[in-house]
């Protein structure tokens, strides 16, 4: 925050008690909500409605426990609950410009709770702030929206190459999986570009897929020598140790270990009695997030968590086109539609044996793989490229805010009364019609 010295013209250095009132939200459990036009504000934002209205009007909502400072701004009279503050007289500072200043003053950052996060009121209402005329406070929040507005557009347009980039490896992967992608290898190297279709009799969870006719159908339990299911217990954590991998861990053909978790050497060879995972295995999610493969990488020792599942192919199918197989929309949409609706998502081992599996000639999966992830990696160049800007959007916004809140992003009101000739009311005298006020 600014000295007081290098504050611009009319403008003053203030507390936040100087200027609003903070009030503490009221609980609102959800068996006593009743469905109405009202929103329910929690820490972090809306979650969910009401017939009536804790606030008289437009309000900002500091989230007090859980999310701390987050600050969110309703337009309408809403219901804060009791993990929050909130702000709903403003004595004539425009709101939207009050929403932006408690944005910058990173109140996380008070938090003074050992177990639940938590911040005290008078943290908050002690912070110094800079405080420019009311009409200037009007232009920077015109200025700000303005800026914003294009920032969002952008962030829109960075969404729809997320997805564009989303539909592109999905496109990539069924097109490896029904010999579209080696078409013009196929008929350079094996001479062949007839194709036949699934038998539907015989693999009735996946329709209308056709591969050519010097591929074979398998299942997935022909496929493999091993199909092992995860053990049935919740293992006990350790702080270091051996990875024990969840289904939040597995990506689409990678295991993030990123925010893996530990068990004892013990609990290790507990975990793997039934097979010990080695490198070119492929994990599946089969409850909760189902449907996920990933392949066990090299020089890492790991254990199944629960809800999980372990494939290790024969030598007629390579692990890493099998497990494209496996993310491919024809097995990953087909486990999906048939999870569909369920509260806990889950597929049976036995069902999950009978997946069709295509059987392309050796070098043919060689050639799959090969195209698929150099194809793969271009997108994830472009998902670099698209992480990066989002980045800096956000550090634009915050720059944005910076000079909003030091007189730098607009012409300030001192400047524009000097050089119209009219007086104005400057932030010092603003603070005091608030106290008066107040007293009233």
């Amino acid at each position: 925050m600014q000295q007081k010295s290098e504050l611009p013209e009319g403008w003053a250095e203030c507390q936040i008690k100087d200027i609003v009132v903070i009030n503490y939200g009221k609980g609102l459990k959800k068996s006593d909500r009743v469905e109405g036009q009202f929103d329910v504000f929690g820490s972090n934002g809306i979650v969910g409605k009401h017939n009536q209205s804790l606030t008289n009007g437009p309000t900002v909502i500091i989230g007090r426990k859980g999310s701390v400072g987050e600050i969110n701004l309703s337009s309408e009279p809403c219901w804060p609950i009791d993990t929050t503050y909130y702000i709903d007289n403003f004595y004539g500072i425009n709101r939207i410009f009050l929403y932006y200043l408690l944005k910058t003053l990173n109140l996380a950052n008070y938090d003074t709770s050992t177990a639940i996060p938590g911040i005290n009121r008078n943290d908050i209402y002690s912070q110094l702030v800079p405080l420019p005329p009311l009409s200037e406070q009007h232009r920077i929040v015109s200025a700000i929206e303005a800026l914003f507005a294009r920032l969002d557009a952008t962030n829109e347009k960075l969404d729809r190459v997320q997805e564009i980039l989303k539909k592109f490896r999905e496109s990539v992967l069924a097109a490896a999986c029904d010999g579209r992608l080696t078409e013009e290898w196929r008929k350079e190297n094996l001479h062949c570009n007839e194709y036949f279709a699934i038998d539907e009799d015989q693999f009735n969870l996946v329709k209308q897929w056709r591969i050519p006719t010097v591929w074979s159908w398998s299942t997935l339990e022909d496929s493999c020598s091993h199909v092992v299911d995860c053990p049935h217990s919740t293992p006990k954590w350790t702080d270091i140790g051996v990875y024990c991998v969840r289904t939040s861990e597995l990506k689409c053909g990678h295991i993030d270990f990123s925010n893996a978790k530990y068990v004892s050497e013990a609990t290790y060879l507990e975990r793997i009695k039934r097979l010990k995972p080695q490198e070119g295995d492929i994990l599946y999610s089969r409850e909760g997030t189902v449907g996920i493969a990933s392949l066990v990488p090299s020089n890492v020792k790991i254990c199944l968590g629960q809800r999980l599942m372990l494939f290790r192919t024969k030598n007629n199918l390579i692990p890493s086109f099998f497990v494209k197989v496996l993310n491919s929309p024809y097995i990953y949409d087909s486990v999906k539609k048939s999870t569909m609706g369920s509260t806990a998502p889950r597929f049976n081992v036995a069902d999950i044996k009978k997946f069709p599996t295509p059987l392309p000639p050796l070098p043919e999966q060689q050639e799959i793989v090969r195209r698929v992830d150099a194809l793969f990696a271009f997108a994830d160049s472009i998902e670099t490229k698209v992480a990066a800007a989002r980045e800096k959007t956000e550090k634009l916004r915050q720059s944005i805010l910076a000079k909003a809140f030091s007189g730098q992003l607009v012409e300030t009101q001192a400047e524009i009364v000097r050089r119209e000739g009219r007086d104005y009311e400057t932030a010092e005298v603003l603070i005091e019609r608030i106290k008066e006020e107040r007293k009233q």
